[in-house]
């Protein structure tokens, strides 16, 4: 089937989706604050009890640090490799569509890990969320890589096992975050430190 047909019969446009994409992005962003709710003090306690109260919220302003970035590290990994496309077909509709999904389950993923830090069920669905998100991706490019009917350039054998090895991060971070679950729910969440890491190693030393 070539391109031309496939646009005959699909024509949801490259800009449709991606608007939809960076509006639902930009709205769980914004949604996991959230999290940060301080139940109302009286006037006269609110100088000892607020600065305490802040305190015992650092669960889920470290939640929110972790999930706010990695969220912006999906969405800068969308446009890397939406940039290579060049028709939308019915299989990138829905890849993205279920990202979506996972998307938006990322407020209450990230709010339920930052509450109960201590619970190895509620960071493990913070893990498990992020961990499918790590997979969509991969599908994402994957399928870009084997479908050059798709995309507006050819991409080279080198950029193809580039891109996988870049989706393969958050998978690999994820699953090491449920594993370290067992031994210490809220100490698994700091495998995400290892991202930056990871992502500097694959491309100073994984790149021709």
């Amino acid at each position: 089937m070539s391109g031309q047909e496939t646009t005959d019969k699909y024509h949801l446009s490259k800009n449709r989706l991606e608007a939809l994409f960076d509006g639902i992005f930009a709205f769980a962003m914004t949604l996991l604050v959230t999290s940060f709710i301080i139940q109302p003090i009286p006037a006269s306690d609110a100088g000892v009890e607020l600065p305490a109260r802040i305190a015992a919220m650092q669960p889920e302003f470290i939640s929110f640090l972790i999930a706010f970035f990695v969220l912006a590290s999906f969405w800068l990994a969308h446009h890397r490799q939406f940039h290579f496309v060049r028709i939308i077909d019915p299989a990138i509709v829905r890849i993205t569509l279920f990202i979506l999904a996972f998307t938006v389950l990322m407020p209450f993923t990230t709010n339920v890990s930052g509450d109960y830090s201590g619970v190895q069920v509620a960071v493990d669905l913070f893990h498990a969320n992020l961990f499918i998100l790590g997979v969509l991706f991969l599908i994402h490019w994957w399928y870009l890589v084997n479908n050059p009917g798709l995309t507006s350039v050819e991409i080279s054998k080198q950029d193809a096992v580039y891109g996988m090895r870049r989706a393969l991060v958050m998978p690999f971070v994820s699953f090491l975050g449920f594993a370290c679950s067992f031994a210490s729910p809220s100490w698994s969440m700091a495998v995400y430190l290892l991202i930056p890491l990871v992502f500097f190693i694959n491309r100073r030393y994984f790149t021709a």
